[in-house]
């Protein structure tokens, strides 16, 4: 039982041996135990209660500690690092012993004498540089020291020299980002033997511990810290170690967010200044702050009010198109650039005067007033000899009487051309012109005044006719045609006289001369001089005629004799004709040139095939055009059309390719093979004429001879060959076939006699098994049985040939023809 507890029963069966191991205790709690003694009659009174005892572990030395090493060392100490024994003997680890033996020697030493090793780590000192040593470590617990556990290897007391390795931490590896006013921190790990000297350094000048600088050295932590961090703080830091064993170096990139600057936008200038608008370009700031230049801000001044407007706080680009400026206003433009930080500084350009770079044109030449009536008068002038630098858009021409001081506008608009007819003018009045040229930036300063011109009408015969010439000629006549005067004198013409006379050497200019037109005046500008002589030349002359008067004439260049011309043909096609011509079947072809040629060419119109001439339809020449018209067009129509034209000067021809879309044609070379007593073979062509759209499939038919309806074998059969099946053995068939295009159904093509469903008939097969049934001295009796095939025909008979053994295989005498199936050989 637990001490002053219920007791509790432990065996359940009898315990034969003296001694028992009581099980299932709590550890820490205080038990006692009796005993009864049982025999055949029963139990016995219980023994003396036992001393109390308190269940718990047996306790023993601790085991010796785990892979002991050693850490680091100099010529004076080595530091030693082990693992706790697996076996604490039942009690705590109350610390560790250190011992250590001079190489040479059997004596160990305990190095901590005072008091125990709380932790598995020691630092030995008081080592003899040069000296070897080995150590071991013991575990004490509450009973006392336990095994012992050696160094696997001697120690030797000197210094370990290793050059310096530097390790920036992760976050200070890559790109170090702050903002203005934080602080830059640059931490790592500094590790070298001896202690390496340390060194941080920006941009090659070396960082010193100072207000803003602050460097701490907690080997082997190193930090660097900048604080309150400025622009001017970003860069590359490089942190130095260095030691009697080599150097490293590392460095970070840090940059500091800022706004934009402190150097503005670069080269800020304006261009393109007209009277309303500029352009403003620039280049960006050479410090972005840090961060991506984001947009502008660009903003005008007026001069004379100094007050500053944003134009733009959203400009993307280094450049912007200013608008809406006020044409001679001064302005003055600044330029900031933004970051997410903020704007930095901004940048102002020279004032500039809102002006186009372009001026109002020069003052032209004074007008020429030249022909003249009583109510009208035409103006004409030259340009400015200056243009200010655009194109002339138009003039503006003014009038006033002489006696007047004041101007008005001929037109409300301006005049493209430079000259004008002005109208409506009072007759007798004496009227001055001048005008002014405009472009895009104005109206310039008007021209000094004409000389002053009366209104009222001319009395001047007309000028010459212009550009007299031959425009036709035959055998015996010219044909000559001329344009109107320039001038016709103030009023209007009213005729022309043509006079000729023969070519005189040495003739009088005024001599000689006859009128062709004596009857009546020739109104048109065109005149046919008949009944000439070709061997002879004729000159030839023309004058106008007004109410005045004849004015000058203008006389033929050369002199001229008639002549038949001759020109080749020429057939000149419509565009239409020029390609494929496509009509619908039933629609009418219609075929149309102009033809030139002197003297008329002969037309012919043909179609281009066997008959190489059109059979039908309707040919005709109108004045210069020639036609050919077929009505009813079907596919047969389509093909290569020619038109040829011939005369005296040449031939001429032409083609035009016609495609009539129509059902197709009858195919071709439809015929039929391997006939049998149930099927046959059919094939056949493509129709020569598809009707001007591919053949899509075919429709097969079949009849039998003595009726006269067709059934339909299939309708939409892609191929051209076809196995019938089915038929009937004796019977005969007409089989046709029908091509099909998108347009339906074309002509049907039969065959052109009928076809008996039999097989074909060919030799029968030998007989089967010949026999001699009988043989006597002269004669033989054979038998045998028909063949299996008759070749498709009733057996008519059986030949019997013989032959001697000992003659050759080809010297067969035929002896008889019978029906039967045996017969007997006589005359052996």
């Amino acid at each position: 039982r637990e001490a002053s507890g219920k007791w509790v029963r432990v065996n359940k069966t009898p315990i034969l041996d003296m001694k028992y191991r009581v099980t299932g205790l709590f550890e820490g709690n205080t038990y006692e135990f009796r005993v009864f003694a049982e025999n055949m009659v029963g139990l016995s009174k219980p023994s003396p209660s036992s001393d109390p005892i308190k269940a718990s572990r047996p306790i023993t030395p601790p085991g010796p500690p785990i892979n002991p090493k050693l850490k680091d060392k100099t010529k004076e100490s080595a530091d030693l690092v082990w693992t706790k024994p697996l076996k604490d003997g039942g009690s705590p680890i109350l610390g560790y012993i250190v011992e250590c033996q001079k190489t040479g020697t059997t004596q160990w030493n305990r190095i901590n004498k005072d008091e125990l090793i709380r932790q598995c780590a020691f630092r030995v000192p008081g080592l003899v540089e040069g000296n070897e040593y080995k150590f071991r470590i013991k575990a004490v617990n509450i009973v006392g020291e336990g095994e012992p556990r050696e160094l696997p290897e001697t120690v030797l007391a000197k210094d370990i020299l290793s050059p310096p390795e530097i390790s920036l931490d992760v976050t200070c590896r890559d790109l170090i980002t702050v903002r203005v006013g934080q602080t830059i921190r640059i931490t790592g790990k500094v590790k070298g033997r001896p202690d390496p000297e340390i060194t941080w350094s920006k941009d090659g000048k070396v960082l010193v511990q100072e207000k803003h600088v602050e460097i701490l050295h907690d080997l082997p932590s190193v930090e660097l810290q900048v604080k309150e961090a400025k622009r001017s703080d970003h860069g590359k830091y490089i942190i130095a170690a260095k030691n009697s064993c080599g150097q490293a170096q590392a460095f970070a990139i840090v940059n500091v967010l800022d706004r934009p600057g402190p150097c503005p936008v670069r080269n800020l200038k304006v261009t393109d200044i007209s009277s309303d608008r500029c352009t403003v370009t620039w280049d960006p700031p050479e410090d972005d702050g840090g961060c991506e230049i984001q947009n502008y801000i660009l903003e005008k001044c007026e001069s004379k009010r100094m007050v500053w407007s944003t134009f733009s706080s959203s400009v993307l680009t280094n450049y912007a198109k200013v608008t809406r400026l006020i044409e001679g206003n001064e302005y003055i433009f600044r330029v900031r650039a933004e970051n997410k930080m903020g704007t930095g500084p901004p940048t102002e350009t020279q004032p500039i005067i809102a002006k186009t770079k372009y001026d109002r044109p020069g003052r032209p030449d004074p007008p020429d007033v030249t022909r003249v009536s009583k109510e009208e008068m035409t103006v004409v002038w030259n340009p400015p000899e200056y243009d200010g630098g655009k194109s002339i858009t138009g003039y503006i021409l003014e009038k006033k009487e002489k006696r007047s001081l004041r101007w008005v506008p001929v037109t409300k608009t301006a005049i493209p051309e430079r000259r004008k007819k002005v109208t409506n003018l009072f007759p007798g009045h004496e009227y001055q012109f001048r005008v002014s040229a405009e472009n895009e930036v104005g109206l310039g300063e008007p021209s000094l005044p004409s000389r002053p011109v009366i209104a009222k009408d001319p009395i001047e015969p007309p000028g010459p006719p212009t550009n007299l010439r031959v425009v036709d000629s035959t055998k015996t006549s010219l044909t000559l045609g001329w344009g109107k005067p320039v001038y016709d004198g103030g009023a209007p013409i009213i005729g022309y006289v043509v006079e000729m006379r023969p070519k005189v050497e040495g003739a009088d200019p005024e001599a000689g001369w006859k009128r062709c037109n004596v009857a009546a005046q020739v109104i048109h500008t065109e005149f046919t001089a008949t009944s000439l002589d070709e061997k002879q030349l004729y000159e030839f002359r023309v004058s106008a005629q007004n109410q005045v008067g004849l004015g000058r004439p203008a006389e033929l260049k050369e002199a001229v004799s008639p002549k038949e011309i001759l020109e080749p043909p020429e057939i000149e096609l419509d565009a239409s004709m020029r390609k494929l011509v496509t009509v619908r079947a039933g629609c009418p072809i219609r075929l149309f040139a102009i033809v030139r040629g002197r003297p008329a060419p002969k037309v012919t119109w043909r179609r281009m095939g066997v008959d190489n001439v059109i059979r039908k339809g309707q040919v005709d020449l109108v004045d210069t055009m020639a036609f050919c018209v077929i009505p009813d067009s079907t596919r047969d129509d389509s093909g290569k059309y020619s038109l040829t034209l011939v005369n005296a000067a040449g031939e001429k021809a032409v083609f035009v390719n016609v495609r009539v879309l129509d059902t197709p044609g009858p195919v071709s070379d439809f015929k039929v093979s391997d006939v049998t007593k149930m099927s046959c073979h059919l094939s056949w062509a493509p129709p020569e004429n598809d009707g001007g759209s591919p053949v899509t499939h075919y429709i097969l038919q079949k009849r039998e001879a003595d009726r006269k309806t067709w059934a339909t074998v299939t309708a939409e059969l892609k191929k051209t060959s076809f196995q019938i099946v089915n038929l009937v053995p004796g019977n005969e068939y007409y089989f046709r076939v029908t091509a099909v295009n998108e347009y339906g159904s074309g002509v049907p093509s039969d065959i052109p006699k009928p076809v008996l469903a039999s097989d074909p008939l060919s030799e029968p097969d030998p007989p089967r098994k010949l026999e001699v049934t009988e043989i006597t001295k002269n004669s033989a009796t054979l038998g045998w049985l028909p063949p299996l095939r008759d070749g498709g025909s009733k057996i008519d008979g059986y030949i019997v040939s013989y032959k001697e053994h000992d003659q050759p295989a080809d010297r067969w005498t035929e002896y008889s023809v019978v029906k039967d199936l045996s017969i007997v050989v006589a005359g052996l």
